[in-house]
């Protein structure tokens, strides 16, 4: 029975509504960004696509770190141990800079070499190496750092800062592809370039916000400089313990993609430039299903920290509820009206916007399941379960996605609308695999704080 004084629709409405406002922002930087680079023509949609496909791919698998710490800084919050909260936030962000530095050399090195064996049609591939590296060294690499720093301050409870964060961020981004890419108010006219270096700058503005929030709140973490070094090997290893099965999760789903978009690359500039405007319209489905995500990673967390484990799953199912509806409303919007909502994008070539029109009617099948994906697997991340979603993740990728999409371009030479409907067909697959792990989740035996806590301060 949850007490009064614990209300689960008020609190996930709490934590729910800014996230939706940071994807509202989200969203609202891939569709300026996609529209005005669709401006300069498919070959130049098709080389941001595949290169931010592929550097932010790469390092959002190292930013599992972020749903690690949110996990566990969720723990300590819900327990009221604000020592080893900090400790933890500390550990997450030291490990997070080396990480930084590791990809930040791997990415340089085999970029370029990547990008031009991928690619076939030389133009495009010249493009996306020159986005590539101007987003990289631009400040992009920081990314991987504002991914950590978002996961402590939303274990803190907080999702307003990342929703601030995510509206300079993106006012930044906005504001600069306008001026660059088209040569604005006395700035060069950098095209591709100036998207990548308003992207990457973005990124180190960001950061800063989050880590001066968190210098600015320190004493409600017990944050000092003893939390950041020396490294605590008990506090890293249960960071990694958490997030590397979500790093798996964003191996599996990066590598999907990239091969998928590949693949679609193989169908031509046209159908790529179709396929790139309808995940940008589409985006705007995900928001309620990141945000209700986000709250039930948080929330569930703090309520087993708390040792409430009730209240734990009755906050996860909740929160499904309530994506589930909200998303299947959008889908609802994406079938009746896709052509209104494509005609943002203004593709010069008509092809592009039928081909997209298309593609988007068939999106919105997919909607509730993808509520019901993503929102279960952030009430099973907090708990400490990084291990469910990745196995779903794996399944529905590598077993249902990449085996269709290869028999649909390769063996049976269709068009781009049929890879939406094997992306339906995975996200059904997902979520009915979702649904049998959270009904078998022990709850009772996870309403505890993590282990290391003692061994760390003794």
């Amino acid at each position: 029975m949850i007490k009064k004084s614990y209300r689960p629709v008020q609190s996930i409405l709490t934590l729910a509504w800014p996230a939706v406002l940071e994807m509202c922002l989200h969203t609202l930087y891939w569709i300026c960004d996609a529209a005005m680079v669709m401006r300069l023509g498919a070959r130049e949609a098709s080389a941001v696509e595949y290169a931010a496909s592929l550097l932010f791919g790469v390092i959002a698998v190292c930013g599992a770190v972020g749903i690690g710490v949110n996990s566990l800084v969720a723990r300590f919050v819900g327990a009221e141990d604000k020592e080893n909260a900090g400790l933890t936030a500390g550990q997450a962000i030291s490990l997070g800079v080396l990480i930084t530095l590791f990809l930040a050399l791997v990415l340089g090195l085999l970029g370029k070499p990547f990008c031009l064996w991928a690619l076939k049609d030389e133009r495009t591939a010249v493009l996306t190496v020159e986005y590539y590296y101007a987003t990289l060294f631009s400040g992009g690499i920081l990314w991987m750092l504002v991914l950590v720093v978002n996961g402590v301050i939303r274990g803190m409870g907080n999702t307003r800062v990342p929703m601030y964060i995510a509206l300079v961020t993106n006012a930044h981004n906005i504001f600069f592809d306008y001026v660059l890419i088209f040569g604005k108010f006395g700035f060069p006219e950098l095209r591709v370039k100036g998207a990548a270096i308003a992207t990457g700058t973005a990124q180190a503005i960001g950061l800063a916000v989050g880590l001066g929030y968190l210098l600015l709140r320190r004493r409600d973490l017990a944050l000092s400089r003893s939390s950041f070094l020396p490294i605590r090997k008990p506090v890293i290893k249960s960071i990694l313990t958490v997030s590397y099965p979500a790093g798996l999760e964003e191996i599996v789903y990066n590598i999907s993609r990239i091969i998928s978009i590949t693949w679609i690359a193989a169908l031509g500039p046209i159908s790529f430039a179709a396929n790139t405007a309808t995940v940008a319209a589409e985006s705007f489905s995900f928001m309620p299903g990141y945000a209700f995500a986000i709250a039930a990673t948080t929330l569930v967390g703090q309520r087993l920290g708390a040792g409430k484990a009730d209240e734990a799953v009755k906050t996860g199912t909740i929160a499904t509820v309530m994506a589930t509806a909200m998303m299947s409303g959008i889908g609802l919007v994406f079938f009746f009206f896709p052509q209104q909502i494509m005609r943002l994008f203004d593709p010069p070539e008509a092809e592009v916007l039928r081909l997209g029109i298309a593609c988007l009617r068939i999106a919105a099948v997919e909607q509730p399941f993808i509520a019901i994906a993503f929102t279960l697997a952030g009430a099973l991340k907090g708990a400490g379960d990084t291990r469910g979603p990745f196995m779903a993740s794996f399944i529905s990728s590598f077993l249902v996605r990449l085996p269709l999409i290869y028999l649909v371009v390769f063996v049976l030479r269709l068009d781009v609308t049929y890879i939406w409907w094997v992306t339906a067909l995975q996200y059904f697959v997902t979520s009915i695999i979702m649904v049998g792990r959270y009904r078998r989740t022990q709850w009772q035996q996870l309403a505890h704080k993590p282990s290391y806590a003692a061994e760390t301060l003794s």
